[in-house]
């Protein structure tokens, strides 16, 4: 028996106008159709009068689903795999059954369609090549610290997202090591509550006292390399120096960097 055919399905980032045509046929076409949440893709498939059976696949289910998802292609039936918005297999599970099926030899094709990251990026106004994405910071302050310290002293733009909860501290975090780096914050991109926020981290970190976060925002970030005195800072850091050390020692050796060391301290635990 012929194996099936898994199709990676670009769907809209919000706005039910930006599926593709060649999206619709693939959707009409396949025996069933692999989503993070059913509700969501039922809107869509509402929307444009597609009747498929839906099976949800997400981090809470992915192992048992997964199985099931390749004996489905195994047997020969054609599955369109879809995220809940723009391009699966990018921060979710769909990247484990790609990697799953390319064991089980089981054809794979791409259906393009609309990103969240690469649409904010365009808009963001900052520099857009290169550029790293990152996912979600992580959630704990000394994983998130060594995220920072891994690829935010990069020349690279970085783009990441983070939940209406966390923004505000995040922001205020990096504005206090990066305060005058470019910064945008984008959400709810081709819907009618469209809004993008440019500025400076320092700039950003005030307009966002006095407002009312909601919904899930992806963040672009200039990039900007280690400067001389921030290679010393850590080794000193390492050596266990008290702060008031530090600034001393760093303020003696470099001109004009007390306020850059004093605020980097207030971020450290020493």
């Amino acid at each position: 028996m012929n194996k099936g055919k898994l199709f990676i399905v670009s769907g809209p980032i919000g706005n039910l106008d930006d599926i593709t045509i060649r999206a619709l046929k693939v959707l009409r076409m396949v025996d069933l159709i692999v989503c993070e949440d059913t509700r969501v893709t039922s809107k869509l498939l509402n929307r444009y009068r597609i009747s498929k059976r839906l099976i949800s696949y997400h981090e809470g289910n992915e192992k048992k689903r997964r199985k099931e998802i390749l004996s489905y292609l195994s047997s020969g039936k054609n599955i369109a795999l879809m995220s809940d918005a723009g391009t699966p297999c990018i921060s979710d599970p769909g990247e484990k059954l790609i990697d799953e099926c390319i064991k089980e030899d089981i054809e794979i094709k791409t259906i393009p369609g609309p990103s969240s990251v690469i649409s904010s990026l365009v808009i963001s106004g900052i520099k857009s090549m290169p550029f790293l994405f990152i996912g979600f910071l992580p959630k704990k302050e000394k994983e998130r610290e060594k995220v920072v310290e891994k690829y935010f002293y990069l020349n690279t733009t970085i783009v990441f997202f983070e939940s209406p909860h966390r923004l505000i501290d995040t922001i205020n975090y990096l504005a206090k090591r990066f305060p005058e780096r470019k910064i945008a914050l984008i959400k709810e991109l081709t819907k009618i509550h469209e809004e993008v926020i440019r500025g400076t981290l320092k700039e950003v970190a005030d307009l966002l006292k006095d407002k009312n976060i909601k919904g899930e925002w992806t963040v672009v970030l200039e990039g900007g390399e280690r400067e001389e005195w921030e290679s010393d800072f850590e080794l000193l850091l390492k050596l266990k120096f008290t702060k008031k050390d530090i600034l001393k020692f760093l303020t003696n050796k470099y001109k004009g960097i007390r306020n850059k060391v004093y605020k980097r301290l207030e971020l450290k635990d020493v």
